[in-house]
């Protein structure tokens, strides 16, 4: 991430991609995003360049790319 800690976005990239590997791009991938971001960001704080610098290493895994592969689930229902 851009605040000069190299060392926190290798350990955030390695908790994402971790998670991808035991849940896939499911609801517990997307629990752990959501806890590392309020790890390094609490509540009521601007968020957006923490979450730009998350969303790229995510698209930089390819985790987005294969969750749009996703096909939609039948009757519209979310898992």
């Amino acid at each position: 991430m851009q605040y000069g800690m190299h060392g926190l976005a290798e350990r955030v990239r390695r908790e994402l991609e971790s998670s991808y590997q035991k849940h896939g791009c499911g609801p517990e991938f997307w629990n752990t995003y959501q806890e590392v971001l309020d790890r390094l960001v609490p509540q009521g704080t601007t968020r957006t360049d923490v979450t730009n610098e998350m969303a790229l290493i995510i698209e930089q895994l390819g985790i987005v790319r294969r969750a749009q592969l996703v096909p939609p689930h039948a009757g519209g229902e979310l898992r």
